[in-house]
């Protein structure tokens, strides 16, 4: 079962490495859910890599280990905690956990995806965000994002992520 840790924003990297190396034999996976987006500097545009969701990180164990985690994570200065209400440690649900095996599959990495606009309507034509156009709420043409709401963490949460539009019809 897939569960999120918060940490601090830009921690999430070496969270992630810590917790795989001091609760080996309690976690099964761990990874930061990355994005890849276009940036501009000067006039030349490159691709960076930063977390798809600040301060979070995802690790997959059985729901009989995780207060074994809980209880270790408080040692550690880098968590704050695993995400729960009402004092129990809530996996993600069915789709969160589909979203999360997707992107775990992928190897964490939600690539920049490619898309045209046909009439009023986006039509992703490659990358990830396939089969997603009906979660993008707001598209930035000249900074290339999309702004994409998704259910994660127990509510919708609205991820920035790579989106060129190469052609509008």
């Amino acid at each position: 079962m897939w569960y999120v840790i918060w940490t601090s924003t830009s921690r999430e990297d070496s969270g992630a490495r810590l917790m795989k190396e001091r609760l080996e034999g309690l976690i099964d996976r761990v990874f930061v859910p990355k994005r890849t987006i276009s940036r501009k500097y000067g006039k030349e545009w490159r691709l960076v890599q930063s977390a798809l969701f600040p301060g979070y990180f995802f690790i997959d164990t059985s729901k009989d280990r995780i207060e074994e985690v809980a209880t270790r994570l408080r040692f550690f200065s880098d968590f704050n905690i695993v995400l729960s209400t009402d004092g129990d440690f809530l996996p993600l649900t069915e789709e969160e956990s589909a979203f999360a095996e997707r992107l775990y599959n992928e190897g964490g990495n939600f690539d920049m995806s490619v898309g045209i606009i046909v009439g009023d309507k986006i039509k992703v034509t490659g990358g990830p965000l396939i089969g997603l156009e009906g979660h993008i709420t707001k598209i930035n043409r000249h900074k290339r994002i999309a702004y994409v709401d998704i259910n994660m963490f127990g509510k919708k949460t609205r991820a920035v992520v790579g989106l060129e539009i190469v052609e509008k019809r």
